[in-house]
């Protein structure tokens, strides 16, 4: 039987070709996938070049898919702009890797970065020869770019689902080239690696870095330890640990410029800090131990070459939250200065306090002593501080009733702050201070400080006119409770006492904050008493600009979101306040505010005679002061108008006691302002008032007697024209004029008086109205010679400011015919008798007809002044209607 020959089995090879196919086809796939990414990069890459003024290049960039999803970038140079030697920075390469099957699976919840390193990277910092840096033309470059957009939800991002195995930078290094001198100078920190393993929320975090500076190998070690790392992947620091070996600093000197001058010195660390609740967000003790020794400084233009030792040398731990705090070894040495300490405190926030042996002591706090060792330090200072600061904390008291005494003494030291204060050597300026642990209030620290300010003075600041040797003093008392869980910061003030000048102020207050950002909250209260206060004495005068100086257009911008979270409550009572001079008595404030609206809840107060309520008002303090709304919302009664506005206008304008309500809505405070912006109404009665711009029957009376036929006597002038005893009126003010909601009308013995219009914020008058001149006193004006049945109108306006009007318009010509014809038919009386009563009859058409045509007169008038504003307003509108037809034709001939 012969054999069948075997059958070749085709799919293995089928199989492999299929592989091969697909090896193939994913490796076509990857090169084009490289090719797209590196056109991209290099896209990207073109645009920030031209942002940054300088030419980037990325080498290459390839991607892998298996076994994890990755991609490295090569060969990356940020390189040298015009007139620099060497790029900015290169970096060799840029490795990550990503775990592909969990990112699948989990549809992008859960990202595993396997790698993340940087090496190769160098940086080169450069001193140009014109002073700058390469840096500083980055950043002078980048601070050209428009500001992104800050996001409107500050809410720290969850990052839960990404987790980092490893992420590091290796073998870096910091090049400092130095091109200002004739000889080019080069250092280097190398050899410098910095590494984080198991980057996830929930891990502690430990981040290392090695380096070597300005050595062959590596002498700088530094590891930070955070606690387990929450969804938005903040670190918050628990551990720091640094150590150098010694390091000479000498060669760093041109580094560090002219402005620091450094020579000579040398550098060594060995400090370790335990930082538990001294940072933000943090728990636990805090321990501080070991120290930095910075030996033999020497600066450019030390007096003598005097070469400057800096010692931190510490064995320190303490628990803010308990209150303990333990000084085993505290040594603080800049040159002759010092500060030592040593004791401990324990439970200063319980009920219960222990001290032993506590001493904090400062010696030779002297900044222009200092300065003859680092003479920067005067620039710095500005010559704004010398003289030695005394600092003394000791411990003292009983087992039952133990405390700190804090003593601050600056009435040595000499002080020049712009724009704040001033002081001379020997001038009071010192703080003293009790603190202790609160007897039954939950953890809060008992203290009580009084403040001497007599040395000082305040002027510089541009509020208080306080002068040297016046007196202020401020003494408070109260508890202060840190934050705790859902606990806010909280200070609360039981006592409150102000001594500044002559005046005294008692009180209270109290504030609490918490939370952070967008979400902080701070509350308040203050409650302040004073018998009197003199705030023009207190405050100072805003001196006038030299001529030539200009004003400034306005004040700097400012956040109007910096009240968001602000609450509290103000109340103040004051016996006698001068303000503006203005003098308020039995004042009466509760102030409420809620972010940055201001509302008065009450006030109350007495001045120029009468009382003013102002319940109601409220103000946004968010805006700039120039576009500030507000609402005055006020009640007067019997306030004396001649003493209201004897500050306001240089003459006598208007007197007699007035009653009645205000509502007015504006922006703004100054006059310019509200001259457009002010709105709203006045209600109110004017009692016994006197108008002191003129005596408006005398006015009347000169023209009118000048224009008879016959002799007559004008009235010689009081200057004032009395008003109604009882005179109510209404005022509607829109645009900052006030208008006159119906006509105001009185009646005196001599003349009835009528007028309408308005008057502007600046006092500028524009009313217009008649006089009516009683028959008595027509009797007076003509000797005699004509009493006419009724009163006779004159027309006038007013315009001008109100304490120096002036009369326009003024028409008698309807009350001389009038009197003329009057006076004619009592001359035929007089002749003819009964005969020239006819005949006056006839001339006069009757006493109604006298009446009448001098109705007829002044209505004409009228008529003829409205006629007359309404043409010119049609005129206006005509004018602003061609201008507009112009400006059209102007645009399509474009």
């Amino acid at each position: 039987m012969s054999q069948q020959p075997l059958k070749k089995k085709r799919w293995p090879y089928i199989l492999g070709g299929v592989v091969l196919l697909l090896v193939v086809a994913g490796a076509i796939a990857l090169w084009r996938l490289d090719a797209y990414l590196l056109e991209r990069a290099r896209t990207e890459a073109a645009t920030y070049a031209k942002q940054l003024g300088r030419p980037i290049e990325i080498g290459d960039v390839s991607t892998r898919l298996l076994p994890s999803v990755g991609a490295e970038v090569e060969n990356v140079v940020v390189g040298a702009a015009e007139g620099e030697p060497v790029p900015l920075l290169e970096m060799k390469r840029l490795e990550v890797a990503v775990a592909l099957w969990p990112a699948l699976t989990s549809g992008g919840k859960d990202i595993q970065v396997k790698n993340a390193e940087v090496s190769g990277l160098t940086l080169n910092y450069v001193q140009l020869p014109d002073g700058t840096t390469n840096v500083s033309r980055v950043q002078d470059k980048l601070a050209e770019q428009p500001p992104a957009e800050e996001p409107a939800d500050d809410t720290p991002t969850d990052l839960s689902a990404v987790r980092v195995d490893r992420a590091a930078l290796t073998d870096a290094t910091l090049r400092l080239i130095d091109r200002t001198g004739a000889q080019p100078r080069e250092l280097a920190i190398n050899d410098l690696d910095v590494e984080v393993k198991d980057l996830r929320a929930g891990k502690p975090l430990e981040v290392v870095l090695h380096a070597a500076v300005l050595a062959d190998k590596q002498n700088f070690h530094v590891t930070l330890n955070a606690a387990p790392l929450p969804p938005s992947l903040i670190p918050v620091p628990e551990r720091l640990v640094i150590q150098s070996e010694p390091i000479d600093l000498t060669p760093l000197g041109p580094f560090l410029g002219p402005e620091v001058g450094l020579q000579a010195g040398s550098l060594r660390a060995d400090w370790k800090a335990e930082l538990g609740a001294a940072v933000p967000g943090g728990n636990g003790p805090t321990s501080l131990q070991g120290g930095l020794q910075a030996r033999g400084l020497r600066f450019a233009g030390a007096e003598g070459g005097k070469a400057l030792d800096v010692v931190v040398d510490t064995d320190v731990s303490g628990d803010m939250k308990a209150g303990d705090l333990s000084l085993k070894k505290l040594l603080l040495e800049l040159g002759p200065a010092r500060l030592t300490g040593k004791g401990e405190v324990k439970g200063l926030l319980s009920e219960t306090p222990s001290m032993k042996d506590f001493e904090l002591v400062g010696e030779n706090l002297d900044p222009e002593l200092l300065a003859e060792y680092y003479p920067p330090l005067r620039k710095s200072l500005a010559n704004q501080v010398a003289g030695p600061v005394g600092l003394v904390v000791k411990a003292e008291g009983t087992q039952q009733e133990q405390a700190l005494n804090v003593d601050v003494d600056l009435t040595p030291v000499r002080l020049r702050i712009p724009e704040q204060l001033s002081k001379e050597k020997g001038g009071t300026m010192r703080l003293t201070a009790r603190v202790s642990g609160a007897a039954a209030s939950g953890g809060a620290l008992r203290f009580e400080a009084k403040t001497d300010l007599g040395g000082v003075d305040m002027r510089p600041g541009g509020l208080l006119n306080k002068r040297p040797g016046q007196t202020f003093t401020v003494d408070t008392a109260g508890t202060y409770q840190p934050e705790s869980g859902k606990s806010p910061l909280k200070v609360d003030l039981s006592r409150l006492n102000v001594a500044l000048l002559d005046a005294t102020m008692t009180g209270k207050a109290s504030v609490a904050m918490a939370g952070e950002g967008a979400k902080q909250t701070t509350t308040f209260a203050l409650s302040m008493k004073s018998p009197r206060l003199n705030a023009d004495e207190l405050m100072v005068e805003d001196e006038p600009a030299p001529e030539g100086d200009k004003k400034p257009t306005g004040e700097p911008p400012s956040d109007p979101q910096r009240f968001k979270g602000m609450s509290g409550d103000v109340h103040l009572e004051i016996g006698a306040l001068r303000m503006s001079d203005m003098d308020f008595s039995n004042m009466l404030v509760d102030v409420k505010m809620k972010d940055d609206l201001i509302t008065v809840e009450r006030f109350t107060t007495g001045v120029y005679g009468g009382t003013v309520s102002a319940s109601g008002s409220s103000v946004r303090m968010g805006p700039p002061a120039a576009e500030r709304p507000f609402e005055l919302k006020a009640e007067v009664k019997g306030m004396d108008m001649a003493e209201a506005l004897s500050s306001r206008v240089p003459k006598k304008v208007l007197g007699g006691k007035f009653d009645g309500q205000m509502n007015l809505q504006g922006v703004g405070y100054e006059t310019e302002s509200l001259k457009e912006r002010l709105a709203g109404a006045i209600e109110g009665n004017l009692a016994g008032g006197v108008f002191f711009g003129a005596d408006l029957p005398a006015v009347v009376s000169g023209p009118l007697v000048k224009a008879l036929p016959f002799a007559g006597k004008a009235l010689s002038s009081e200057g004032v024209t009395q008003l109604a005893e009882q005179l109510p009126f209404g005022v509607k003010i829109a645009n900052g004029v006030a208008q006159l909601s119906k006509p105001i009308t009185w009646t005196r013995p001599e003349a009835a008086m009528s007028f309408d219009g308005g008057i502007r914020l600046d006092g500028t008058l524009d009313l217009a109205g008649s006089v009516n001149l009683q028959p008595p006193l027509v009797q007076k004006l003509t000797l005699g010679k004509v009493t006419p049945p009724e009163a006779l109108p004159v027309t006038m306006k007013l315009t001008g400011k109100a304490w120096s009007p002036e009369v326009t318009g003024l028409d008698v010509m309807p009350a001389v015919t009038t009197l003329a014809k009057l006076a004619a038919a009592g001359a035929a009386t007089s002749l003819l008798g009964d005969k020239g009563k006819q005949v006056g009859q006839i001339i006069t058409g009757g006493t109604d007809a006298a009446k009448e045509a001098a109705r007829a007169e002044a209505e004409k008038r009228k008529q003829e002044l409205e006629e007359k504003a309404r043409q010119e307003a049609e005129a206006a509108r005509k004018k602003a209607e061609e201008k507009a037809k112009d400006k059209l034709k102007g645009i399509f001939k474009r």
